[in-house]
């Protein structure tokens, strides 16, 4: 049985794979996507998402939210996504435009309509929207049927010594939603940097058939330089993580533990504390991935992509 999604995306260049993945999945019923600001500036991530979808007809309502996080200046990524959040594709004209509506009036209208425990969220930006649809209305937290993030860490970060981009780039709002009951699968940086693209992966992915293939090469062409270049490892398919997940819950191995945000260290600060030894006594409130079969998620990412091998 397929699943209610909405996509809550920062679209730089693991977002756009994660949207191909999810625009002709066999397990998702893409009802939308959601947009904030976090790679790069909002009319960017925007842009960035619609000229995706366009390109690979992939026809779902795109909302634009939050333009910043709710407390701390916004902190985007040129050097790994570059000056537009998603260098190296080229674009023909886009054919498609954004919703009026903002994204977390948007959240919480939907969550509400539809019936309880339908709707799961999957979220591979800073999580902004979802904490703001949060505050707008409280009721969501018992109608979600899953959460499933991509950020944090139970190890190191890969912005600070401490914190992964995600939740660093708007601590407050992780807080926000890691405390609200919501049902969370959290997919953190060990496991992501684990799917890493080699150069014989991408040169083995770039011969796929088809538009999504053609995007996906053009796009980790840059990001896979950009990784290389300027955090010295190779790129690592991050979002797409979120994707698998919905796909095959079976190639990850998991745990329930608290989890809880750092807003206020020097140091630390959006950091995820997660309690791996229960020292803290509190109730888990977060499913954390502990590992991924990479072997296994890049068969998945390639059979996603060969369903756009026939778009004309």
């Amino acid at each position: 049985m397929m699943r209610s999604v909405i996509l809550d995306v920062d679209t730089g260049h693991d977002d756009a794979v994660a949207i191909m993945m999810a625009g002709r999945s066999l397990s998702i019923k893409l009802e939308a996507i959601t947009v904030t600001a976090g790679n790069q500036t909002l009319d960017k991530t925007v842009r960035n998402t619609l000229n995706v979808c366009s390109a690979l007809s992939i026809n779902v309502p795109v909302y634009p939210g939050m333009s910043r996080p709710l407390l701390k200046d916004l902190q985007t990524a040129p050097l790994i996504h570059g000056e537009s959040g998603l260098d190296g594709p080229v674009f023909t004209e886009c054919a498609i435009k954004s919703e009026k509506e903002h994204a977390a009036v948007f959240l919480a209208r939907k969550i509400m309509n539809k019936p309880s425990g339908e709707i799961t969220i999957v979220t591979t930006g800073p999580l902004t929207n979802i904490a703001m649809a949060i505050r707008l209305e409280p009721s969501i937290v018992g109608r979600v049927r899953e959460l499933v993030i991509m950020g944090g860490s139970i190890g190191q970060g890969n912005i600070t010594p401490a914190a992964e981009f995600n939740t660093y780039a708007d601590p407050e709002a992780a807080s926000i939603v890691f405390s609200s009951g919501i049902p969370i699968t959290m997919i953190p940086l060990d496991v992501t940097r684990t799917v890493s693209l080699t150069p014989d992966r991408l040169a083995h992915l770039s011969q796929v058939p088809g538009k999504a293939a053609e995007l996906f090469t053009a796009s980790m062409n840059f990001y896979s330089t950009a990784c290389s270049k300027y955090i010295g490892e190779s790129a690592a398919m991050h979002d797409p993580c979120c994707i698998a997940w919905i796909e095959d819950p079976a190639l990850f191995t998991t745990v329930k533990k608290y989890v809880a945000i750092e807003t206020l260290g020097v140091h630390t600060r959006g950091k995820t504390v997660v309690d791996m030894s229960g020292v803290s006594k509190k109730e888990p409130n977060a499913q954390v991935a502990l590992t991924i079969d990479a072997e296994r998620f890049w068969a998945v990412l390639e059979e996603a992509l060969l369903r756009y091998h026939n778009l004309a």
